[in-house]
């Protein structure tokens, strides 16, 4: 194992375990930070692994309950669940199994996201995009996407 490896290892390591001490409200920020991230900068995770973690936590979600739809019967059906409810698995999936996915996956600048995690737990959502918006260089500003991503979690809770 080379020292690049080691050291990815030990960084998913490090995020994981600071995913799995957040709560559901609190993994709902940070999946929303990392989906805005995604969506607008192209920052975390390749578009193959953003696939691979929404295939995984659907196919998880599907074996805990079979009332789930089925990725692979309904493609489209899954996709409309996806839009209506997309914080799905947080609420249904254990939050140890949904870090563990998330940092199998994640596969850009992971130290970021490690003290996201760890700022999130330890601070609060204000504390986390100041941070991020910061550390990013992002121009929107940090009140406004607290503001965005709490309005957010709480239409679609």
């Amino acid at each position: 194992m080379n020292i690049d490896s080691k050291f990815e290892n030990v960084a998913r390591r490090s995020l994981c375990k600071y995913l799995s001490r957040l709560d559901k409200m609190q993994f709902k920020i940070f999946y929303g930070l990392i989906v805005y991230c995604w969506g607008n900068h192209r920052y975390f995770i390749s578009n193959q692994n953003f696939f691979n973690l929404w295939c995984e936590l659907n196919q998880y979600c599907h074996e805990l309950d079979e009332s789930f739809p089925d990725q692979y019967n309904d493609h489209e059906h899954i996709k409309s669940f996806c839009h209506a409810h997309p914080y799905y698995f947080i609420d249904r999936l254990p939050l140890e199994l949904v870090a563990k996915l998330f940092s199998e996956h994640i596969d850009d600048r992971i130290e970021i996201l490690t003290n996201i995690a760890k700022i999130l737990f330890e601070e609060d959502i204000y504390a986390v995009y100041t941070y991020t918006t910061k550390t990013l260089t992002l121009k929107e500003s940090a009140d406004t996407l607290v503001s965005e991503a709490l309005e957010h979690i709480k239409s679609f809770s």
